[in-house]
């Protein structure tokens, strides 16, 4: 994690003066991308997932990803009508650590390899992320 160093100066009759240093460590980036998963794939959709984690953390031994079923709310869904969805999460060090990450998975042959299999599997134009700091 990249460290923020912040100066605590107090301010005195005479002037301001600098009286430590803190450190404040930088909460880690959380990216999170829900996607619904197509009518009756859902065993295919969760298996094709836990591959994708398999692969990432073995691959990366340092990405902290996971993926997980269920049902969430996102612009896509109507509460009459509940949706089995896929929840990829990552947690990333900084915004840098994520780009660097990603590029690398992008431009890996197996990954794609393994994001094509989500055709007829994952409803691609359904997909919702959010980034967002960790909890302190």
């Amino acid at each position: 994690m990249r460290p923020l160093i912040l100066i605590v100066a107090l301010i005195n009759g005479a002037g301001m003066t600098a009286t430590g240093l803190a450190v404040q460590v930088e909460r880690p980036l959380i990216f999170n991308r829900i996607c619904n998963i197509e009518p009756g794939q859902e065993p295919t959709a969760v298996a094709l997932a836990e591959e994708m984690v398999r692969f990432a953390s073995q691959k990366y031994p340092g990405a902290h990803m996971a993926a997980h079923k269920g049902r969430w709310m996102t612009g896509f869904q109507r509460i009459d009508q509940p949706v089995d969805q896929i929840l990829f999460s990552e947690q990333h060090p900084s915004l840098p650590d994520y780009h660097d990450f990603t590029d690398i998975l992008l431009a890996d042959d197996e990954f794609q390899a393994l994001q094509r299999q989500s055709i007829g599997v994952i409803d691609v134009s359904s997909c919702v992320e959010t980034q967002f700091r960790a909890n302190p």
